[in-house]
């Protein structure tokens, strides 16, 4: 985001990156090529759309959950903040909000 000129907290540039990654992505799944996306899949709807558009492609998708507490989220935030410029830092007390919006995948998830 910062290399493209965008603001870390951009959500329409975020947006519009993740979309052109999704367009990228999708034509690779089609040419047979594999992918992995980290965008975050914060809900069970916005990974379904993109799993049933994978398989469509051909593709075999798979989601890899990693099930770490916030707080241990906040502390390696707070480690990174270190190394980073400001305009890079990720504000750790955000995690608080953002994990109220976030719907853990379920195990059919995890297994199918």
């Amino acid at each position: 985001m910062l290399a493209l000129g965008f603001e870390l907290y951009d959500e329409g540039a975020r947006e519009r990156v993740e979309q052109l990654q999704w367009v990228l992505a999708q034509r690779m799944l089609a040419a047979g090529s594999n992918v992995i996306l980290e965008n975050g899949f914060w809900s069970r709807r916005e990974r379904n759309s993109y799993r049933s558009t994978a398989v469509a492609l051909g593709a075999n998708a798979r989601l890899h959950y990693l099930d770490v507490p916030v707080e241990e989220l906040k502390r390696r935030i707070i480690l990174r903040n270190r190394e980073r410029p400001t305009e890079a830092q990720v504000n750790p007390t955000d995690l608080d909000e953002w994990a109220v919006l976030f719907e853990p995948p379920g195990a059919d998830e995890l297994n199918g």
